[in-house]
């Protein structure tokens, strides 16, 4: 380990600390939403070139720390800043987002996102400013986030980089692994959903980190591709941008959930085709997102029959009516003929 610990006394107060409220030391763990948070200490560390770097985690909503979060991160797509900014104004359908956040001489210099709930969680924004990169500042924030998201109860995370990027190498040495030598996808914990009784209900933000554990479960045989349109999911794959645009701009997305896990979605995408997915082993519930789906009588969906989406459709009343055509149960002729 390149760097060594920091006795609290022996920090002198800096702009870091000048102004913040006081902080809960810990893991802080169980935040329920709405709850009031204050930053965490994460405690100092002095890195190999002798820069101490005080880490903390900085729970949303949080607006004394938005503009230098927003700031930190305004390199990003408009399409995260949309939920970072989100995260930090209000409480958002029970989503945990935290800032794990590295500052030098009371300027942030490094940051990490953990956002999730029910035990899983997407790890993202992290970044370095260009001066402290290569000098252990991002480790050395990791090695104080990991032990952070056991604390919270994480079980699972997954996140998205560059797969010929030094930040994998990073990811790897935490534990992370690629779910193929060529993917950026990464992995990390066990992604196994619980045996409860299935339910289904409409997307929310707190759905976010098992959707991407989900969509990041290796492909079944046979399993028809691409797994969902409406959440750009090719192929195993973890979810980041689409997730965040769908709950942005309300898209009617239904989740299959085992407990508070979800193990599918369901919703109709452009030219009515039928977006279904349900993770390898779920696929006897798919009917139940159909269902769900509230189909209008006669409606018409395109879906290949030679799949569980097609089992689905049939055992809710629909029938085939042409190559990959079905209309739904309560009609004789399609709907628009």
């Amino acid at each position: 380990m390149s760097e060594r610990a920091v006795q609290r006394g022996a920090l002198t107060r800096s702009p870091w600390r000048t102004g913040c409220r006081t902080r809960r030391q810990g893991a802080a763990p169980g935040i329920q939403e709405g709850e009031p948070l204050l930053e965490t200490d994460l405690g100092a560390v002095r890195l190999a070139d002798g820069a101490v770097l005080e880490r903390i985690a900085v729970d949303g909503p949080d607006a004394a720390w938005k503009p230098r979060l927003m700031a930190l991160l305004g390199h990003k797509a408009p399409v995260y800043l949309g939920h970072v900014r989100h995260a930090l104004d209000g409480p958002l359908e029970g989503l945990s987002t935290c800032f794990a956040v590295g500052g030098v001489a009371g300027l942030p210099v490094t940051v990490a996102m953990v956002a999730g709930a029910h035990g899983a969680g997407i790890l993202g924004h992290v970044y370095t400013v260009p001066d402290w990169r290569r000098r252990g500042a991002a480790g050395a924030l990791f090695r104080a986030l990991m032990p952070l998201c056991a604390a919270r109860g994480y079980r699972v995370l997954t996140l998205g980089t560059n797969p010929e990027g030094h930040a994998r190498h990073l990811y790897e040495t935490f534990g992370f692994r690629a779910l193929t030598p060529t993917d950026g996808s990464m992995l990390r914990g066990e992604d196994t959903p619980p045996p409860d009784a299935p339910s289904v209900g409409p997307l929310r933000w707190s759905d976010w980190g098992w959707v991407s554990a989900a969509a990041c479960a290796p492909r079944a045989a046979g399993e028809p591709l691409p797994r969902s349109r409406c959440l750009r999911v090719a192929g195993p794959g973890h979810v980041e941008a689409a997730f965040i645009a769908a709950r942005l701009e309300g898209l009617p997305l239904l989740v299959l959930r085992r407990g508070p896990a979800a193990v599918g979605w369901a919703g109709r995408s452009g030219g009515g085709e039928l977006d279904l997915y349900v993770r390898p082993g779920q696929e006897d519930l798919a009917p139940l997102l159909v269902a769900g789906l509230n189909p209008v009588p006669g409606e018409r969906l395109r879906c290949a029959a030679g799949s569980y989406r097609g089992q689905a459709l049939r055992a809710v009343g629909f029938r085939p009516v042409g190559p990959g055509v079905w209309v739904g149960p309560g009609s004789s002729r399609p709907v628009g003929t």
